[in-house]
């Protein structure tokens, strides 16, 4: 499935889904052609942006990452907001995904099962923007 599918389809499945996508997100379409091969996608695009970019220092507890995702919930307004923004690969570094997808496994945090079960999914199969 391609990464644009991938996106929307999470939102439908995640706890984000109790608001419109459109708006949260802008979407910078390209429709391009490259060696023959035409690609039609797009660029997720934040209408709002966290104060700060989470990166997963090294060092950094699952729990404080968790603190720091429910941060950015927060200021967004927005439930499982901080996964979106990490798909983006800018704003969230998508070693805070992988992080807390293991601390998932192995049963050290918490997350709705519906937004665990997409971070798991995305994990298992990450895509970026």
């Amino acid at each position: 499935m391609p990464r644009e599918s991938r996106f929307f389809v999470a939102w439908e499945r995640s706890s984000a889904a109790i608001d419109r996508i459109f708006a949260h997100w802008a979407f910078d379409i390209h429709d391009l052609e490259d060696r023959g091969r035409r690609e039609i996608g797009f660029i997720p695009q934040p209408l709002k942006f966290p104060t700060e970019r989470l990166l997963a220092d090294e060092g950094v507890s699952v729990h404080r990452l968790m603190e720091r995702i429910e941060a950015i919930d927060t200021e967004i307004g927005l439930p499982f907001a901080w996964f979106f923004l990490m798909t983006h690969g800018h704003w969230v570094d998508p070693n805070v995904g992988h992080a807390i997808a293991e601390g998932l496994r192995t049963g050290r945090v918490r997350l709705p099962d519906q937004d665990a079960a997409v971070l798991l999914a995305w994990a298992d199969k990450p895509y970026l923007f």
